[in-house]
């Protein structure tokens, strides 16, 4: 043993996870900042807001399928960190939050930022703790690395108390963690899985978050292609496989189109890979193929049959369930798959051709259709996509209005949809992926809550574009209100701020579009200037309350709204 620190312990640990940045906000920099500072070669970086901290390793977490490290403040500080964290442990992505809690030795006698932080914590993570014995921390840290990427993956949370964590103690050595565990489905699950498929004739495979964090995409493109299966996924699932795949029909849920909701409904087989199914994904599972089998892939346990009944369920490694699913189909003799495989590219040939000509027109006021397939035309591949969420954004989740063109290239946030999480989040995925193009598309709500983060963007030189869809209001709110013939109150920015300036002011490009005619253009100009490490900001006008059609139906034919009218 040696005499150490527990942040010192802590900075070990860090180092011996291989971990590359950390991001947050120091209150007082002897907690951490110090022993990053001395002893490793750890980015620190410094954000506005402890909130954009954990919106960063979120991000980072997606991106590299390993956890990532922020910290912040006690008090405030930790309030301020709930809600990303909530996003992450909803996103089922390993990220690790640090802080320097108030002293043991004041415990509940009114210490300054006193806070019941583990309680505050604990609904939001998968694990939440203090240390109270200096010589516990790295077995604490060993124990937080091994949660946050094991079964299903979440945010964990670990409060070092200040008065303990400065002081020097005798401290064990730090021993990596055991990394990553991948556990195989029951063989019989396995047999029972297979026999449905053999029996299929329009089987169908949904990707969730799962699928992405297992890394099965490739196998799952193989698996669809030997039993003749469209392609659909979740919001998280994006980035499984390339959407070009002649085999991909888009999202599920709210987020249908015409093409993939056709055969998603005569589907006789659903293989759902790595996803809980939750309420958007199905219209509060009112919208799945009637008289379907069901074949469950998950690492979790209890996310099996969580909302829909699986007529078998593979619990296990979303990568090494997909091959043993395709290893058991290969000895059996499959029918019709050559004539589904065609009957899906050519429906998928079909959308992709209508699209692209409706994209194509130029709208006055601007259609957030045109500007979202710019992208891919402008930043083409190897561009992460960060998602927002708002009415008009989600254009960009409509495939194939916007196709994420390489596996991983995409950033969703979690079903709760904290708004902002995207605009930061984009700088952590410039950091995480240099080499990758970065572009997040945004409403002018969620920028408002996020804009404070330009200058993170512009100190660290994160070549990026934000594209700000602006229609100076709460779009989806104000939508909701004009189906059941309410006013607009509340929802209309009657002062909005001048993004470009405060772009500017922030050491960022800015370019203001209110020409369809431009908008190609100002995302050249953008694109060129991220090639120099100058992040951009685009406020395009666009068009009040256009979205795409299933949007619409969704609000109607699911919630039920647009009655009183």
């Amino acid at each position: 043993m040696k005499r150490i620190s527990p942040w010192r312990s802590v900075v070990e640990a860090l180092e011996a996870e291989g971990i590359k940045r950390i991001y947050g906000l120091p209150g007082n920099p002897i907690h951490l900042v110090e022993d990053l500072e001395a002893h490793s070669d750890i980015r620190a970086v410094l954000v506005r807001h402890e909130h954009s901290g954990v919106a960063l390793a979120y991000a980072d977490a997606r991106l590299t399928r390993s956890p990532a490290v922020c910290f912040g403040n006690p008090g405030p500080g930790i309030t301020n960190m709930v809600t990303a964290a909530l996003e992450a442990t909803s996103g089922s992505l390993p990220v690790i939050i640090l802080s320097n809690g108030v002293p043991l030795s004041t415990d509940g006698m009114g210490a300054f930022q006193e806070l019941d932080s583990v309680a505050l914590m604990r609904p939001v993570t998968k694990w939440a703790t203090r240390i109270v014995d200096p010589a516990t921390t790295p077995w604490a840290m060993q124990r937080a690395f091994s949660l946050a990427q094991n079964g299903r993956p979440g945010a964990v949370f670990l409060d070092l108390p200040s008065d303990i964590a400065v002081k020097k103690y005798a401290m064990p050595t730090y021993q990596k963690s055991t990394g990553r565990h991948r556990s195989r489905p029951d063989t019989d699950a396995v047999a029972t899985a297979c026999d449905l498929v053999t029996k299929a004739k329009r089987p169908i495979i949904i990707c969730g978050s799962g699928a992405v964090n297992a890394d099965a995409g490739s196998l799952v493109e193989a698996l669809a292609q030997k039993i003749g299966a469209a392609l659909f996924s979740t919001p998280g699932g994006r980035g499984t496989y390339p959407e070009s795949d002649p085999l991909c029909l888009g999202q599920i849920g709210l987020y249908f189109t015409q093409a993939g909701k056709n055969y998603f409904d005569s589907a006789d087989l659903v293989i759902s890979v790595g996803s809980r199914l939750e309420d958007f994904s199905t219209g509060s599972w009112t919208l799945w193929p009637k008289n379907a089998k069901f074949i469950q892939i998950d690492i979790d346990p209890d996310s099996i049959g969580l909302n829909l009944r699986p007529d078998a369920a593979l619990v296990g490694d979303a990568r090494l369930a997909v091959s043993d699913l395709s290893h058991a189909i290969s000895s059996m003799e499959l029918k019709g798959v050559s004539g589904r495989v065609r009957d899906i590219e050519k429906r998928h040939k079909n959308y992709v051709r209508k699209v692209e000509q409706a994209a194509s027109q130029q709208e006055n006021p601007i259609s957030p259709k045109q500007v979202v397939h710019a992208i891919n035309r402008v930043f083409g591949e190897d561009t992460i996509m960060v998602h927002e969420n708002g009415g008009a954004d989600l254009w960009s989740y409509y495939w194939p209005y916007y196709q994420v063109l390489n596996a991983d290239d995409c950033i969703p946030m979690a079903e709760q949809t904290a708004m902002g999480m995207g605009v930061i989040g984009a700088i952590a995925a410039k950091m995480a992926k240099p080499k990758k193009r970065v572009v997040c598309v945004s409403g002018d709500g969620a920028l408002q809550m996020a804009m404070m983060e330009l200058a993170t963007a512009a100190e660290h030189r994160c070549g990026i574009t934000w594209i700000v869809l602006n229609n100076q209001g709460l779009g989806w709110p104000q939508y909701i209100q004009r189906l059941e013939g309410l006013p607009d109150t509340a929802t209309d920015f009657s002062r909005s701020p001048d993004f470009c300036a405060l772009a500017n002011a922030q050491g960022c490009k800015s370019i203001r579009v209110v020409s369809p005619r431009r908008v190609d253009s100002a995302l050249r100009t953008a694109l060129k200037a991220n090639r120099s490490g100058i992040p951009v900001l685009v406020d395009i006008q666009i068009a009040k309350h256009d979205y795409p059609p299933h949007f619409e139906r969704f609000h109607r034919e699911v919630w039920g709204l647009g009655k009183r009218t």
